[in-house]
């Protein structure tokens, strides 16, 4: 299943920087995040549970113990399997203005070793106990230990090759306007027309466009927001399947249901009976 969208990240202030991170423990059920991308270095560290990534075309599983890094400008999705504890670091790039100017280019290493991710999560603890100590002086500590983190990464971690262009800022920034525009839109009927006449380009370059630089067509994309959005909705309501669908801009339902099962692997039918039985 290929889809993916611009993440506005959630900026959790801990402390006043001249950037914003996000680092927490989350505790969630079943949660699916589709295809997006961000202009943050993202780390998740699994504490418990399963979670599956896909990042462009490689797939991973995730158990305890296990750490993905996601670098910046790069499409990813990822399906918790169940209950899942993880924790979840997101670093924007200007954060290293002024210090470390490269990162731009910078590749680091995607799946680390139990061994390596052993030694990484033992850097995460220690600025989580920071985070948790309300002193004031816990604040200095705890950008130095995310530096020395980020240090270790750079170091020991560091991939030695460029980004390529179909997943460069330019490549992607240069479609955000359509991808703005069918995040906002999916629920309604739109064409690739439609999406064309933003970048003021024919149908025809504007699906070049996009598969260049998403590896997916312009209709995946818009099937991909339309799932997630219904899944959402059909794990925080008890309407009708059908009814769901259409709030969701699905009309085709024999498409759908392959796609559903495709992303999924089972019926909306048995995610709902699942959900069901946990909750007795």
């Amino acid at each position: 299943m290929k889809e993916f969208k611009h993440e506005n990240i959630l900026h959790k202030r801990h402390f006043d920087l001249q950037f914003s991170i996000r680092f927490e423990v989350v505790d969630d059920v079943n949660f699916y995040s589709p295809f997006h991308w961000h202009n943050h270095i993202e780390i998740l560290y699994v504490l418990e549970g399963k979670i599956d990534f896909k990042i462009e075309q490689r797939k991973y599983v995730l158990g305890d113990g296990d750490m993905i890094i996601i670098n910046s400008e790069v499409i990813h999705s990822s399906k918790l399997c169940g209950h899942a504890r993880y924790i979840l670091l997101q670093v924007p790039l200007s954060a290293f203005e002024g210090v470390y100017e490269e990162i731009e280019n910078v590749v680091l290493k995607e799946r680390p070793t139990s061994q390596e991710a052993e030694k990484l999560f033992a850097y995460l603890s220690k600025m989580l106990k920071s985070v948790d100590d309300k002193r004031k002086e816990n604040r200095i500590k705890f950008v130095s230990l995310l530096y020395d983190f980020f240090y270790q990464l750079l170091t020991l971690y560091k991939v030695e090759q460029k980004k390529s262009g179909a997943t460069s800022y330019y490549g992607i920034n240069r479609i955000s306007p359509v991808m703005a525009y069918v995040e906002k839109e999916f629920r309604n009927k739109i064409s690739l027309g439609d999406a064309a006449d933003i970048l003021n380009v024919t149908p025809e370059h504007m699906c070049r466009l996009f598969k260049k630089y998403t590896d997916m067509t312009f209709n995946e994309y818009l099937m991909s927001l339309r799932i997630s959005a219904f899944y959402q909705m059909l794990q925080n309501s008890d309407q009708k399947i059908s009814v769901i669908m259409d709030e969701c801009g699905l009309t085709n339902y024999k498409v759908f249901i392959r796609e559903f099962k495709k992303t999924f692997g089972k019926t909306p039918e048995q995610v709902r009976e699942e959900r069901r039985k946990s909750s007795l």
